[in-house]
């Protein structure tokens, strides 16, 4: 095992002087910054895709975007492994300008060190719970209608350059503290046309020779047969943002309309009718990296939408919302795990119009089928 010395010095010359990935100059110092990779030990090199044990796995997610927050982050663990979670899912992003820039950095004030991120693996680790990590890019001054699934940059070259060695500096951290999953990307659509397979190729290779564990990437519902490299990964990854149930019965102001569970269990068999035969055709189990919709009465239609006001508190429907989704999904022998969106620092409650199920009805629900026992996964 090499020295803490030679390492901090290998991940900093890693990151800051191949220049690809940056760290965001305004941002502040913090003294764990010079201890990075302290904790990252230097792998074996991994040429084979690992062996798929240890599913399903049964997640909550939490997004890591305050590195003043450590604790608080740590404490969501706690809670997360009391209501019955076998694994949390941390999200941690990496920045571009806009859609067009084509160089990523991470920004330090809101992304952590590489000591940071390795301690609340650590800690997931302490409280009996896996880890999938999966870093994403966010754009800090997008144009209108920009987002990540729409990024077009000046240079391609030196975008997927700039992405690769984002990407491996997360898999570095993972490999080194534990984690059991890295998600190599996040509805970049614009990446996945045909012409792209061969950079995601390179991407993927690299990635396997610091990181021994589960490859997935994570796909738009809309948007997973599009993805032509799936047969490089270990597992069908994507978010569940379909409209539950069709748009006709959506919340219009001043018209409210019930949204019944088995409204949503239809909806989901006629998913199921479409997703699982591509699934199964792929030989690779189906993991939901995103599953959860907002406490507001609009959550039946772009339940991806958690910027809208309008709508008023409906904790109910996001009970319906659980129900339906576990009863239509637990225990399908396709299906490797599942991760709810998403646990926030801080209580929840019944005023909390966001995606978090905490002290809510929707989190009974979740305890409930957390409870009962794991099933087994057709490989």
């Amino acid at each position: 095992m090499l020295s803490r010395g030679i390492i901090a010095a290998a991940i900093l010359t890693y990151v800051a002087v191949l220049g690809c990935v940056m760290w965001k100059e305004d941002a502040p110092t913090d003294a764990s910054a010079q201890q990075a990779g302290s904790n990252i030990d230097v792998p074996r090199l991994a040429t084979s895709m690992p062996a798929l044990t240890g599913l399903p796995y049964r997640s909550v997610g939490m997004q890591i975007q305050r590195v003043d927050w450590m604790d608080e982050y740590k404490k969501n663990m706690d809670e997360i492994a009391a209501i019955g979670a076998d694994t949390v899912l941390l999200v941690v992003d990496a920045r571009q300008e806009d859609g067009t820039s084509s160089r990523i950095y991470l920004d330090m004030r809101m992304t952590p060190t590489p000591d940071q991120l390795g301690g609340l693996i650590r800690h997931a680790r302490d409280c009996n719970l896996r880890v999938i990590l999966m870093p994403i890019v966010l754009l800090d001054n997008p144009k209108e209608k920009d987002w990540r699934g729409t990024i077009k940059p000046e240079s391609w070259e030196e975008w997927w350059q700039s992405y690769r060695d984002m990407i491996k500096h997360f898999a570095w951290i993972a490999e080194g503290n534990g984690a059991n999953v890295l998600v190599v990307g996040s509805e970049l659509v614009s990446t996945e046309t045909p012409d792209k397979i061969e950079e995601w190729t390179k991407t993927i290779t690299e990635i396997r020779e610091i990181f021994k564990g589960q490859l997935t990437y994570s796909s738009n519902w809309d948007h997973y047969t599009a993805v032509k490299f799936w047969d490089q990964l270990d597992l069908i990854g994507m978010n569940s943002y379909w409209d539950f149930p069709p748009k006709k019965s959506r919340w219009e102001k001043g018209k409210e309309r019930e949204i019944t569970i088995d409204q949503v269990k239809t909806k989901w068999k006629a998913i199921q009718a479409d997703l699982l035969p591509f699934v199964q055709r792929t030989g690779k189990p189906l993991l939901f990296l995103e599953v959860g919709w907002c406490s507001i009465a609009s959550m039946g239609h772009e339940p991806w939408d958690y910027t809208l006001t309008e709508p008023p508190l409906d904790l109910d429907i996001q009970r319906r919302l659980y129900i339906g989704f576990f009863e239509s999904w637990y225990g399908n022998p396709n299906l490797g795990g599942f991760s709810i969106w998403e646990w926030t620092p801080g209580d929840g409650g019944q005023d909390h119009r966001g995606y978090t199920p905490e002290n809510k009805p929707a989190e009974q629900v979740l305890r409930e089928w957390l409870a009962k026992p794991r099933w087994q996964v057709k490989m």
